[in-house]
């Protein structure tokens, strides 16, 4: 009798709720249990609203075997969030960890293997692994992990599949590739409700709703499987049996669990945490808080760290399209040649030209693309760059002065 009585009831509070909707109750109660000031270096519990202390949070490192940390690619503060994460881990558990990385490709793992064990320097792992073409984000902001695994000797593993390889996945879908390119792909899962409905609210904000979603989508799922196959395949490896694993990861691929969490969880069902990072900013009280969407009713992480809203910096430019091409002696790709140079840039003003070989940039020699970016890439406005170039055969020093191109990085 009872029971009839509170299910009476519930159906009554249920009527009298009107036109609101049950997510919109769950969001507003998610968000609700959320604390309602939150400060730059705050980490929250999402689960109860507390905020607790680094050492608090890394005590719950002890009952997890794998820990992702959620990064906001470019900027600065989340890395520095993973890599106090990545020191305490190691400070904790020594040898017995590794790190697993969105960032580098599963067919560069043996250049990874190179650098932990001190065989490689820096400008050869960019190059070999092709940093600029197959990431493309500010070496830098990634440099101090890096530094860090390489003088511990802490394994780094490779999550991620190559751009070409998702490329050909986005234009041909899964039928379109060889046998041999499907056999190396691990079961698909583009099943999960609320994970597609967070990328359709994602997409919406490129372009419109078409064919192109399922493409995109596609893509997302391979993306996130195969990062979840690389995670599962190397604990249950010889040399990741019994180590723990800090994955370095984008905070989309984690948010809610249904991304790469959710699958490597349904392979191997080992504990782990997720922590994410949350650029803080003004919300009106009508503002949907980006951790909480209003209809996926998840909690979007176990915890959420706080950190500052970058002010948006403007990039230095030096307005050329640039390629690798082969020295005619030496018959390999060892020259950056210009295609073309951009009208009323830096490059165009310095006098630079479309057939202009580079051969040096502040008298450090440069070979390769990736080279030029990474040196422009240091530059601050005002700054100048003596470029050597060859030109029909000629050696000219060009000096560049780096100023801001108005409209560039304007949507």
């Amino acid at each position: 009798m009872l029971n009839k009585k509170l299910l009476f009831m519930a159906v009554i509070i249920v009527m009298g709720l009107g036109c609101s909707s049950l997510p919109e109750i769950i969001g507003a109660d998610r968000l609700r249990n959320f604390p309602s000031n939150v400060s730059v270096g705050d980490i929250v519990h999402v689960a109860t609203g507390e905020k607790i202390t680094f050492s608090q949070l890394a005590d719950s490192f002890d009952g997890a075997r794998i820990v992702y940390v959620g990064e906001l690619h470019s900027n600065k503060e989340s890395h520095d969030v993973q890599m106090q994460v990545l020191k305490e881990f190691y400070k904790r558990y020594g040898d017995n960890i590794a790190v697993g990385m969105e960032m580098f490709k599963r067919p560069h793992q043996d250049v990874l293997d190179k650098w932990t064990g001190g065989e490689m320097s820096e400008e050869d792992l960019l190059s070999s692994t092709d940093w600029w073409h197959e990431w493309g984000y500010d070496y830098s902001l990634y440099k101090d992990i890096m530094d860090f695994t390489r003088d511990n000797r802490i394994p780094v593993v490779a999550l991620n599949i190559t751009r070409e390889f998702q490329r050909k996945i986005s234009e041909k879908g899964l039928e379109g590739l060889s046998e041999e390119e499907r056999e190396s792909l691990p079961e698909i899962d583009t099943t999960d409700f609320y994970h597609r409905r967070y990328l359709e609210r994602v997409f919406k904000g490129h372009e419109d709703m078409s064919d192109a979603f399922e493409r995109f989508y596609l893509v997302q799922c391979v993306w996130e499987d195969i990062m979840a196959d690389s995670i599962s395949r190397y604990l249950s490896s010889p040399q990741g049996k019994d180590k723990k694993l800090l994955v370095f990861i984008g905070g989309g691929h984690i948010i809610y669990h249904f991304g790469v969490p959710k699958r490597v969880y349904r392979r191997n069902h080992l504990p782990y945490l997720t922590i994410s990072t949350y650029e803080l900013r003004d919300l009106e009280p009508e503002d949907e808080h980006p951790l909480f969407v209003w209809n996926i009713p998840l909690q979007p992480a176990d915890y959420v760290r706080v950190i500052q809203l970058p002010e948006k910096q403007k990039k230095v430019v030096l307005g050329v399209m640039i390629q690798n091409v082969k020295d005619e002696k030496e018959e390999k790709e060892d020259r950056v040649a210009i295609e073309s140079v951009l009208k009323d840039s830096p490059a165009e003003k310095a006098g630079l030209q479309a057939g202009d070989i580079i051969l040096s940039m502040d008298d450090v020699s440069i070979s390769k693309v990736y080279e030029v970016i990474h040196h422009v890439g240091k530059k601050k406005l005002g700054d100048t760059c003596v470029i050597k170039i060859s030109r029909d055969g000629t050696k000219i020093y060009v000096n560049v002065t780096f100023f801001e191109i108005k409209g560039h990085g304007k949507e």
